[in-house]
C-alpha cells in the first residue's frame, strides 16, 4: 500500500471518531437551565410540527389518574426553527402552557420515534414531559 492511502484511511478513522463523540455531547448540553429542578410527574405526548407556511406545533398529553386516561392538547405557532433530528427537540420548553393544572414549565426530557415526513416539513416524535421548577 502506498504512503497516501494509508494516510486517506487514517484520516477517515479519525473523522470518523470524532464525529461519533461530538454527536454524544451535543445531544446533552442544549439543557437552557442552570438553576431549579426537572420533576415530574412524567407525561408522555405525541408531537407533529410543521415547518412549512403554518409554522404549527401541536403536542397531544396523556396522563392516568385512577385508571382513567386523561388527554390535552396544546397548538402554539412555532418559532424555535426545525428539528434536525431526535436529540434537537431535547430541552425544549414549553413556556406559557399549563399541563392539566400542574405548575412548572413543562419541558421535553426525553424523545422517540422521530419521523421526518412530507419531504422535511412535517415533524413527529413522541415526547415525555416533566416540568422546570425554578
Amino acid at each position: 500500500m502506498n504512503c497516501s492511502k494509508i494516510t486517506g484511511i487514517f484520516g477517515w478513522a479519525v473523522m470518523f471518531v470524532l464525529i461519533m463523540t461530538a454527536g454524544q455531547v451535543w445531544a446533552g448540553a442544549e439543557d437552557p437551565r442552570t438553576t431549579g429542578t426537572i420533576e415530574g410527574p412524567e407525561l408522555w405526548g405525541v408531537a407533529v410540527i410543521d415547518c412549512s407556511i403554518k409554522n404549527v406545533a401541536t403536542l397531544r398529553v396523556k396522563r392516568i389518574v385512577d385508571c382513567n386516561v386523561e388527554t390535552q392538547a396544546v397548538v402554539q405557532d412555532w418559532t424555535s426553527g426545525c428539528p434536525t433530528d431526535a436529540s434537537t427537540p431535547l430541552y425544549w420548553q414549553l413556556t406559557g402552557v399549563s399541563l392539566f393544572g400542574l405548575t412548572g414549565t413543562p419541558i421535553i426530557t426525553k424523545v422517540k420515534n422521530f419521523k421526518m415526513e412530507s419531504g422535511g416539513v412535517i415533524y413527529s416524535f413522541d415526547a415525555q414531559i416533566k416540568f422546570w421548577q425554578p
